[in-house]
């Protein structure tokens, strides 16, 4: 019992490496702003950028949605080893619709330049829920390990 909940304590840590490593990613692609975001989407001839198609955002987006919240789902039903509470609840869905939209706003923002601010917003709730799951995820697996030892 000792030795599942030090692999999930783990698995948490790598797991925030991982999404901290998302977040240098993102802020590298869109940089935390709507005029980023706008260029990395619609593309600036001045400085040589193509703009995504359609099909391109999908070609992207799609192994990314899968792969997501794949680790997401996995890491959501941790909870599933302690009492569940309505803030198991609230976050999961928090990560689950914050994670969607933001995986639809760069599709919204192709059709509607207007919305740019949307894809920055929704990455900061998804990202901020997910760390928040993972550090809570691992903080109540420390609490359980205390108690059993």
């Amino acid at each position: 019992m000792k030795s599942m909940f030090l692999i999930g304590f783990f698995g948490g840590v790598f797991f925030l490496i991982e999404i901290f490593t998302g977040l240098y990613l993102f802020y590298q692609k869109y940089g935390f702003s709507v005029e980023k975001t706008l260029v990395y989407i619609h593309g600036n001839p001045d400085e040589m950028i193509r703009g995504k198609s359609f099909l391109g955002l999908i070609e992207l987006h799609f192994p990314h949605f899968l792969a997501i919240f794949l680790s997401v789902f996995v890491i959501s039903h941790l909870f599933y080893f302690f009492r569940i509470k309505k803030l198991h609840f609230y976050l999961a869905g928090t990560v689950f619709l914050s994670g969607f939209l933001n995986f639809l706003s760069p599709f919204l923002v192709l059709y509607h330049k207007n919305l740019a601010f949307l894809k920055v917003f929704s990455f900061s709730i998804f990202f901020t829920s997910v760390v928040f799951m993972v550090v809570y995820l691992c903080f109540i697996t420390f609490l359980k390990i205390r108690q059993k030892c």
